[in-house]
């Protein structure tokens, strides 16, 4: 219950993740199986489009709205129902993390005690919990990842190792039904799990419990997943897109390594300094006469084949690595980090032991802090809330440009505005734009409407100065920067007068396209500074926030 607690407290945190495609699940029960973007696999989008099913009946039962008609206008008029939903989902998801920590330490000889402890640095992970309150898959693939790990160990010297096979197999297939990434966690995974197999049971067994997963996988991932089938061309487009955007060429070998090993010792993003130091030395007990858990074996090649797989992806990507990467890897480091340092505890006496007690104590306070951070950012109320005030009371018949979506509707020209963007870009690169639902294009203006518009920046990934020369196939929102559209006096000559600004020293300094430095360079040497807000969920992708004022000009 913790997990959950942990992972669902905040779901409603003041505004929607771009990450998170409500928009494809809603589809779903319309009955569009193809998502509007191939970014990740749509098994995740029908898992959440079922529960949208199941809140379809629970506002019947509480009078939130008695038709299908009602249902879908509520989604139109405030989505928020809806992503708190997949929110809670996804915290569910993330919860069963908890479980799988205690029955792995149970399996591998630890007493009921010590698996409960091992279970509760999983409902606590920091990472994890503040990933849970974001709907996208990365949750459901670091548990499934597990998943496959808990299966294995469950699986070696069973009575019926079939039925084990066959939960490998399922689990495999959740894995990559979540994201197709699996393949760089679960790669190095099954080469482990066979070498293991094989000296237990003789290659040819290994072999074919290998293959009856791999067989299981092959059928079921493409009845979880029949709308990348139902659109291959499109999914392989997008594949091609989220290279360019993941992988930095330009980047030397082996620069991000460093990063990578700071994330793993971070406190909020990683498994923080005393945990990650037992993390480290796993290996070092695993061989050591005094280690007293089961499956000794089956561990160190877990624990291998985990930091096989945590470097390739680090050498892969370089300098772009985002919190939620190794979110699969860190659960995995943090389950044989527990185990190891709960046998320690049971082994050791006097005081190494008391050594390793308060070891054990300084990780697990360190983590509960860290996730009660992330809880706090989740229900503090967003900047966006009282910017939103400021400009409606000083500012209420300027347009505005802003780098981040304000919580007051658009006027009618505004959104015809961004519309007509949209259309012109895609005509550009000649590209077929979704269907845009009746029920969005507005007709009237709202009473608190105000003339905003958002910045026009790319897709994280496809923003810098290299992408304008990268060949790939353009897909509808994933296109470079549009270097006419980064010129400051186009905007005031279009009756712009208010610039929001979302982490303006970042984008000034080190945005990786010159275009946007450029623009807000223009900004700080020809506009007033009239207003700064301090980030209050720098988690949550809130940054400072900068207000300028260019009406002089």
């Amino acid at each position: 219950m913790a997990a959950v607690f942990f992972r669902a407290s905040g779901a409603d945190f003041g505004f929607f993740n771009g990450d998170e495609r409500v928009n494809d699940s809603a589809r779903f029960l319309t009955g569009q199986l193809i998502p509007t973007q191939h970014f990740y696999p749509p098994f995740f989008n029908y898992l959440n489009g079922i529960a949208f099913a199941g809140l379809f009946v629970f506002g019947l039962l509480s009078d939130m709205w008695s038709n299908t008609g009602e249902f879908r206008q509520a989604y139109f008029d405030d989505p928020t129902p809806f992503y708190v939903t997949a929110r809670y989902v996804t915290a569910v998801i993330g919860a069963l993390c908890a479980p799988l920590f205690f029955s792995c330490a149970h399996r591998v000889g630890l007493s009921l005690g010590h698996a409960t402890a091992v279970g509760a640095f999983a409902a606590i992970l920091p990472i994890a919990v503040f990933m849970a309150h974001i709907a996208k898959g990365d949750t459901g693939l670091a548990t499934a990842c597990l998943a496959v790990v808990w299966a294995f160990l469950m699986r070696i010297d069973a009575v019926r190792k079939q039925r084990w096979d066959i939960v490998i197999g399922i689990t495999v297939a959740l894995a990559f039904g979540f994201k197709q990434s699996a393949i760089l966690v679960l790669g190095p995974l099954a080469i482990g799990m066979i070498f293991v197999l094989a000296r237990r049971e003789g290659l040819g067994n290994a072999l074919r419990s290998f293959g009856f997963s791999v067989l299981l996988l092959v059928l079921l991932w493409p009845v979880m997943n029949i709308g990348i089938l139902l659109d291959i061309e499109g999914f392989l487009a997008f594949q091609r897109i989220q290279t360019v955007m993941s992988v930095r060429e330009e980047d030397p070998f082996g620069v991000g390594l460093p990063i990578t090993l700071g994330i793993f010792g971070d406190a909020v993003t990683g498994l923080n300094p005393v945990v990650f130091a037992f993390a480290a030395v796993a290996p070092i007990w695993l061989l050591a006469k005094s280690c007293r858990l089961a499956l000794r074996d089956a561990l160190m090649a877990v624990w291998l084949a985990n930091a096989i797989s945590i470097i390739t992806i680090s050498l892969t990507v370089g300098t772009r690595q985002p919190e939620h990467l190794f979110l699969p890897n860190l659960y995995i480091a943090l389950l044989l980090a527990t185990l190891v340092l709960m046998d320690m505890l049971r082994v050791y006496v006097r005081l190494p032991r008391y050594i390793i007690l308060v070891s054990a104590i300084a990780g697990f306070v360190i983590m509960a802090a860290s996730a009660a951070n992330v809880v706090q950012q989740a229900r503090v109320t967003p900047n966006a809330v009282h910017l939103a005030e400021f400009l409606a009371e000083t500012y209420p018949n300027a347009q505005v440009h802003s780098g981040l979506v304000l919580p007051v509707p658009q006027t009618l020209d505004a959104q015809k505005m961004e519309l007509d963007r949209l259309d012109r870009l895609g005509a550009r690169y000649n590209v077929e734009m979704p269907e845009i639902a009746e029920e969005r294009i507005l007709t009237t203006d709202a009473e608190n409407a105000m003339f905003w518009v958002n910045a026009p920046f790319a897709m994280s990934g496809l923003e810098d100065d290299a992408t304008q020369d990268k060949d790939f196939p353009i897909q509808p929102h994933a296109w470079p920067i549009q270097p006419e559209e980064w010129v400051l006096d186009n905007w005031l000559d279009a009756g712009f007068d208010i610039f929001v600004v979302n982490d303006f020293e970042h984008l000034v300094a080190e945005s990786r396209s010159s275009d946007i430095r450029s623009f807000h360079a223009d900004l700080r040497g020809r506009c007033d500074r009239v207003r700064d807000y301090t980030a209050r969920k720098p988690l949550f992708l809130e940054f400072d926030i900068t207000v300028f004022d260019c009406s002089t000009l």
